[in-house]
């Protein structure tokens, strides 16, 4: 077929009924059936005709029917924000582990335009379009790849050109070991909350029919292999979201506020003895009660334990520097050279370290840098703390059996160098509170 002009083919097809042509293109590579097009006058048939294509070579690989809908699958960094964009920098724009620590990374580039944050998808193409993209992507070598079809809404998306999204945020989810079929997990997460209600409906009913059997209900299960859907849980990914996870584990936020208290006081109790509490230390407190508070969870303990034969370790290495010096600064700050001069007195060779503490609190600049430093601190702080808040809760989701149960340890070290909540050993294979 590659010898014949798109010519000579176009006045082979005029003589041909609809099918015998179907049948004749399906032999024709994307470009040939596209410079075909290009030359006759099928007119509105174009869609028809690129569907009709792609399901003769494709269909039953995919799976694609009568009802599928091709979509054009953006990068996962590409996703849409929710609005307003200031709230979602915790959950969206974070691609290193750099941007999870420290939210203001995400905050200042999108401040700065270097990032523009969408709230709506872009508009999809025509399907005309979206079918002709759909079979060149699936002639390419290893295109295959590139297109899936979930089973739940019917939708084949077109995957772009990249690394895929860190797994804590995949979009995709095969919960059936034993069937090829994936699914969106947000369609699936959608079944299992439709599953959930007719649960507890079912249960209501059973429980006010007195003497009567409890009413059967259907458990959300593969529709070829009768397989219930194991289920599992992930971070949350909005505010609504962290909120609710929040509510729901009510004990464990009342028992990590009383640990933050109890460090709070002690803290309180040291300052006061020494030189006195002001509103902003009571503030540099509190945030370093938190902070306490994160480093004697077993969630922390854990992840230390996971990237400890890493190289990632070092990492802590660097966050724990940054921030003593940070809070060193805010020692200097906080603390007047009037609260330790009578130590001077007793400890001679102190004299010179009080003399340039005096100079750095009589100086602007000094005090500016200062102050700038501690704020720094706090913004710090605030990014830790609120990472080990989002990633000690979970939200239910439908289980993917067939993630990670083999041990290839390549395949573990190269999601942990795209991952950035794994490379803090913070991620989903961490599951201590």
């Amino acid at each position: 077929m590659e010898n014949k002009s798109p010519s000579s083919l176009a006045s082979l097809v005029q003589f041909l009924l609809r099918e015998e042509a179907l049948l004749l293109c399906a032999c024709l590579s994307p470009s040939e059936l596209a410079a075909l097009t290009c030359i006759t006058r099928w007119g509105e048939q174009h869609e028809a005709l690129w569907y009709s294509y792609f399901v003769l070579r494709w269909g039953n690989e995919h799976g694609a029917g009568s009802n599928t809908q091709v979509r054009f699958a953006r990068s996962w960094v590409d996703d849409a924000w929710p609005a307003p964009w200031p709230l979602a920098v915790g959950f969206c724009g974070a691609s290193t582990a750099w941007d999870h620590l420290f939210w203001f990374l995400p905050f200042i580039r999108c401040t700065l335009h270097v990032e523009k944050p969408r709230h709506v998808p872009p508009p999809p193409p025509p399907q005309t379009v979206a079918w002709q993209a759909a079979a060149h992507v699936r002639a390419e070598p290893g295109g295959d790849s590139r297109l899936r079809r979930c089973f739940v809404c019917d939708a084949l998306e077109v995957l772009p050109l990249g690394p895929e999204a860190q797994h804590f945020r995949k979009r995709w989810t095969k919960p059936c070991p034993n069937c090829p079929r994936v699914a969106h997990r947000s369609c699936m997460e959608r079944a299992l909350l439709a599953a959930d209600g007719d649960q507890g409906t079912h249960q209501c009913c059973a429980k006010a029919a007195s003497g009567s059997r409890a009413l059967e209900f259907s458990l959300l299960k593969c529709e070829l292999c009768n397989r219930e859907y194991s289920r599992s849980r992930r971070f949350p990914e909005s505010l609504p979201e962290l909120l609710r996870a929040t509510r729901q584990e009510w004990r464990w936020t009342l028992k990590r506020l009383f640990i933050v208290f109890l460090f709070f006081m002690w803290l309180y109790s040291l300052a006061d003895h020494y030189w006195g509490v002001s509103k902003e230390m009571c503030v540099v407190l509190a945030f370093t009660a938190s902070m306490m508070s994160v480093s004697v969870s077993q969630r922390f303990h854990r992840g230390i334990q996971i990237i400890w034969n890493t190289p990632h370790r070092w990492r802590y290495f660097q966050i724990f520097g940054l921030l003593g010096l940070l809070f060193y600064m805010v020692s200097l700050r906080e603390v007047q050279p009037s609260h330790w001069a009578a130590a001077v007195t007793e400890q001679p060779w102190l004299a010179g370290l009080h003399e340039v503490h005096s100079m750095i609190h009589a100086s602007y600049l000094a005090t500016s840098v200062l102050s700038s430093l501690s704020l720094l601190y706090l913004a710090t702080s605030s990014g830790i703390i609120f990472l080990f808040w989002k990633t000690s809760l979970r939200v239910p989701t439908v289980g993917d059996p067939c993630y990670f149960t083999d041990d290839d340890s390549s395949q573990r070290t190269t999601v942990m160098d795209q991952c950035g909540l794994c490379q803090l050993g913070l991620c989903l294979d961490n599951p201590c509170m």
